[in-house]
């Protein structure tokens, strides 16, 4: 009897441990953060942008991923910009200057995530470019 109940439970470990390790149906997009050092906090952001909303250049202490849910955005970072689409996402590094505008014609919806240094705010503007 204690056989069976072994190889019971020795089976569903098994079988839960397989099911776990699935990986979730649809696309995933993955990013590796930067150790610190630092305590961190992480922060979930539901945001819509209005059709040519334009958030002025600023940095985070801490790393930032921002899935576009519907509509168009256009990032600009590093003096390059680029355009995302919905179901895309992009990770900003700590410190790094950017600014995000609806480059579409309806409203575009985001969910932003930071990591961001335990304490900080969620945001600075941007150095003036000298």
């Amino acid at each position: 009897m204690r056989l069976v109940f072994l190889a019971a439970l020795f089976l569903g470990t098994v079988v839960t441990a397989s099911a776990q390790a699935a990986p979730p149906a649809g696309a995933m997009q993955t990013y590796d953060i930067p150790a610190t050092a630092k305590p961190q906090t992480f922060y979930m952001l539901h945001r819509v942008l209005k059709p040519n909303e334009v958030l002025p250049m600023h940095t985070h202490r801490g790393v930032e991923i921002t899935w576009v849910v519907r509509g168009t955005i256009r990032l600009t970072i590093g003096g390059k910009s680029r355009i995302y689409h919905a179901g895309e996402s992009f990770l900003i590094p700590r410190g790094a200057a950017h600014s995000p505008v609806n480059a579409g014609s309806d409203e575009a919806e985001v969910a932003v995530n930071y990591i961001l240094d335990k304490g900080a705010p969620l945001s600075d503007p941007a150095p003036a470019a000298h």
